[in-house]
C-alpha cells in the first residue's frame, strides 16, 4: 500500500487562516469525491494566528468550519484533530504522522490543513510580516501499489534555535492581539546547507533519474530554489514554488507563503503539467533552525 494526495486545494484573497485554510480543507474534500464524514483525521500546520489566539487548537476551530465530524451518532468513530507546527517544516511532519495514522485499519483519510495570516485578520501586506495569508490542504489516502510518499528526511542544527515570531511585551501596549514580529533565522547558506542534507538522502533512497524529478520547495529566501536545484542537480524547469510576488513595488521582499508553501507549489506543478512528465515529485522544505526537511512522492500515474 501507498500513502498518495487524492486532492490538493489553496485558497487566497482572506487574511484569516482559519476561514481559508477550512476553505481550501472543504475544497480538497469535495475535488477527491469525498465528503466530511469520511475524514478519520486533520492535523493543522499553520504557525501564525487570527488574534494570536493560543487556545483552543485552531485545528478544532479549521474542523468546526469545514464541517467535519459536527454530528455524532453511535458506532462513530469520531474525527482526530490536532495541531502540528514546525514552522516551514511542519507540513512534511504531518506528512509522516498521515503516514502512521494511515497504517491503522480504521482509518483511511487524513486530511493535512495549511495556513498562516498577520493577527489583525487583514489580507494585505503588513510591515514586518513577510508571509501572504494563505491557506492550503492536502488529503492523503492509502491505496494499492507502489506510489506515494517515502520516508522523512531532516537535518537541523545541533544548537538552540532562534526565535522567528514573537510580541514585545514593553511596546505592544493595547494592540497585543493583532501583533507581529517575524525576524529569519539562518543565513541562506545555512539553509541550503541542511536542505542539501535532506534532499539528498531521500533522492538516494528513491534511486530515480534526475531528470525525471520535480523540486517542490519552499522559499525561505527568493534564490534558495534556484540554488538549491542547482547544487542537487536538477533542471531550473523542473522548479515549483508558491507565487513570487513582492511585498512591494520595489520588489526587495517577496513574500512566501510559509505553511502553505508547498502545498501550493504542488498544486502549481500540478497544475503546469510538470507533474505529467516527471516521477517523483521531491518536497524540500527549510525554515527556522536552522533546519529542513524532505521527502520523496513517487507519483501515480493514470
Amino acid at each position: 500500500m501507498g500513502i498518495v494526495i487524492s486532492s490538493v486545494a489553496a485558497e487566497i484573497g482572506g487574511g484569516s487562516s482559519i476561514e481559508q485554510a477550512a476553505a481550501a480543507a472543504r475544497r480538497a474534500i469535495a475535488e477527491a469525491g469525498s465528503t466530511p464524514e469520511q475524514i478519520d483525521a486533520l492535523i493543522n500546520t499553520g504557525v501564525y494566528r487570527d488574534s494570536n489566539m493560543v487556545e483552543p487548537a485552531m485545528s478544532a476551530l479549521i474542523q468546526q468550519q469545514a464541517g467535519i465530524g459536527l454530528e455524532y451518532h453511535s458506532g462513530d468513530v469520531p474525527c482526530l484533530s490536532f495541531d502540528l507546527m514546525n514552522g516551514a517544516c511542519g507540513v512534511l511532519n504531518a506528512i509522516q504522522v498521515g503516514q502512521a495514522l494511515l497504517e491503522a485499519p480504521t482509518v483511511h483519510r487524513v486530511l493535512l490543513v495549511a495556513g498562516d495570516a498577520h493577527p489583525s485578520k487583514s489580507p494585505v501586506p503588513q510591515p514586518g510580516f513577510p508571509i501572504k495569508p494563505v491557506g492550503a490542504a492536502l488529503l492523503l489516502e492509502k491505496v494499492p501499489g507502489t506510489a506515494g510518499f517515502g520516508a522523512l528526511h531532516i537535518s537541523a542544527t545541533d544548537a538552540r534555535p532562534m526565535t522567528e515570531g514573537y510580541l514585545r511585551l514593553s511596546e505592544m501596549g493595547t494592540t497585543g492581539r493583532s501583533s507581529i514580529r517575524v525576524q529569519r533565522s539562518g543565513t541562506v547558506e545555512e539553509l541550503l546547507h541542511h536542505a542539501v542534507s535532506a534532499a539528498s538522502e531521500a533522492l538516494e533512497v528513491a534511486d530515480v533519474a534526475l531528470d525525471r524529478i520535480v523540486l517542490v520547495c519552499g522559499r525561505p529566501t527568493a534564490d534558495f530554489p534556484a540554488l538549491l536545484a542547482a547544487r542537487l542537480g536538477i533542471a531550473p524547469e523542473a522548479i515549483s514554488t508558491d507565487d513570487t510576488a513582492p511585498v512591494d513595488d520595489s520588489g526587495s521582499a517577496p513574500l512566501d507563503a510559509h505553511t502553505s508553501a508547498l502545498p501550493v507549489a504542488y498544486l502549481a506543478a500540478r497544475d503546469s503539467g510538470k507533474l505529467a512528465a516527471a516521477d517523483v515529485a521531491l518536497f524540500v522544505a527549510a525554515g527556522a533552525g536552522p533546519s529542513a526537511a524532505a521527502i520523496a512522492y513517487r507519483l501515480p500515474k493514470p
